[in-house]
C-alpha cells in the first residue's frame, strides 16, 4: 500500500479499532462518504491514538469539516437507497430461499431498467445471505441462511432488519458527531435501537452491578446507524454445504470467531474491499503474514450465543488468539 497526499484530514478519535461496532462504524464512515462524494477520494488508516487504533479519515481538499460531513451524512442516511428493500424483507432475515431469490431478481431488474453503476441494495442483500444454502436446523429447507453478523431474529422481541429501519429513522446529525469525535458515554436509548455489535450489549446478570431487566440498555446510535452501511462490505458466499461471511471462521467444538485488520496506510474502498476478503486475515498467524502489506495488527471476536441472542466478545489480537486455529 502506498501513502498518497492528501490535503485534509481528521481523526475519528471516538472510535476504537478493538471494538466490533467501532470497527464497523469506522468502514461504514468511509463506505458512506464515498458513495455521497465518489469525485473528492476519501480514504481511512488506523493511528495510535489514546492508548487505542484510531481511524484517520483523509480527503482531497474540500469545504467539509467535521460538523458538515455529519450533517451531509446525516441527510444522506435518512433516506440510504437501501430503505426499500429493508421494507420488503420484513422485520428479520426468516425468509425461503425463493423468496430472497425474488427479491434479488427484483432489485437486478430495477437496477437494469435504471442502468444504474451501482446497485447499494443487491449489495445488502450478498451480504445478509445466499439462496443457495438453508439453515441446519431447517431440514425441510424452508429458511434461507444468512450472515454470521446477524445477532436476533425475532425472539425476545428483538427483530435484526426492524431495528435497523428504526434506527434509520431515528438517528441525527449530532449521534453520528459524538459517535465519531467523542469518547462513547453510551447516553442514547438501546431498546429497539442496538444491533448487538458491541461486546458491552452482553447484559447477562452475572456480569452487571444492576438487575439488567431494571436497568434501560443504553447504546451509542449514530455508530449502529453507521455500521448498518459497512455491512455489504461482507459479503456472503456458498462453500460446500455451508455459508460463508467475510472475516468469519467456524470451528468445529470452538465456536465462531470473526477477524478484522488494521492498516496504517491511508487507502480507498477498492483496496478495502479486497483486503476484508483477503484469507489471512482467519488464519493462523495473522498479524506476520499480513504485515508485509501494511497490516498493523488483526482483531479476533468471538460470536457468541447468550440465551436468545448472539453478541460478541471484547477482541484481542490474533497472535494472542491463535489457539481456536486448528
Amino acid at each position: 500500500m502506498k501513502s498518497v497526499a492528501i490535503t485534509q484530514s481528521t481523526c475519528l478519535n471516538g472510535l476504537d479499532g478493538s471494538n466490533p461496532l467501532a470497527f464497523l462504524t469506522a468502514l461504514g464512515t468511509l463506505r458512506t462518504l464515498t458513495l455521497m462524494y465518489p469525485s473528492i477520494e476519501f480514504r481511512m488508516n488506523w493511528e495510535i491514538e489514546g492508548g487505542a487504533w484510531r481511524p484517520r479519515l483523509s480527503w482531497r481538499k474540500s469545504d467539509l469539516d467535521e460538523t458538515s460531513l455529519c450533517d451531509s451524512m446525516a441527510d444522506w442516511l435518512a433516506a440510504p437507497p437501501q430503505m426499500e428493500l429493508l421494507e420488503a424483507i420484513g422485520d428479520n432475515l426468516t425468509l425461503s430461499p425463493s423468496l430472497f431469490r425474488d427479491l434479488a431478481l427484483a432489485q437486478f431488474t430495477k437496477a437494469c431498467e435504471a442502468q444504474a453503476t451501482t446497485a447499494p441494495a443487491l449489495d445488502f442483500l450478498a451480504a445478509f445471505g445466499s439462496d443457495a444454502t438453508y439453515q441446519p436446523h431447517s431440514k425441510d429447507r424452508t429458511l434461507m441462511q444468512d450472515t454470521a453478523l446477524r445477532t436476533m431474529s425475532g425472539a425476545g422481541h428483538q427483530h435484526f432488519i426492524k431495528f435497523m429501519r428504526e434506527i434509520i429513522a431515528n438517528t441525527t446529525s449530532s449521534h453520528l458527531y459524538s459517535t465519531l469525535f467523542s469518547r462513547w458515554g453510551y447516553k442514547d436509548q438501546g431498546r429497539g435501537m442496538n444491533l448487538r455489535w458491541d461486546p458491552i450489549d452482553d447484559r447477562r446478570y452475572a456480569m452487571r452491578w444492576k438487575n439488567p431487566s431494571s436497568d434501560p440498555a443504553m447504546t451509542m446510535r449514530g455508530a449502529n446507524r453507521l455500521s448498518i452501511e459497512a455491512i455489504p462490505l461482507f459479503t456472503t458466499a456458498p462453500v460446500r454445504n455451508d455459508l460463508q461471511t467475510t472475516g468469519f471462521k467456524s470451528i468445529p467444538k470452538k465456536g465462531t470467531f470473526w477477524s478484522w485488520p488494521i492498516w496504517e496506510s491511508a487507502i480507498k474502498m477498492t483496496t478495502l474491499r479486497s483486503l476484508l476478503q483477503h484469507p489471512g486475515l482467519t488464519g493462523t498467524n495473522s498479524t506476520s503474514e499480513l504485515s508485509r502489506i501494511g497490516i498493523a495488527t488483526v482483531f479476533r471476536s468471538q460470536r457468541i450465543t447468550v440465551g436468545k441472542f448472539r453478541n460478541f466478545t471484547p477482541a484481542k489480537t490474533a497472535d494472542a488468539t491463535n489457539s481456536v486455529d486448528t
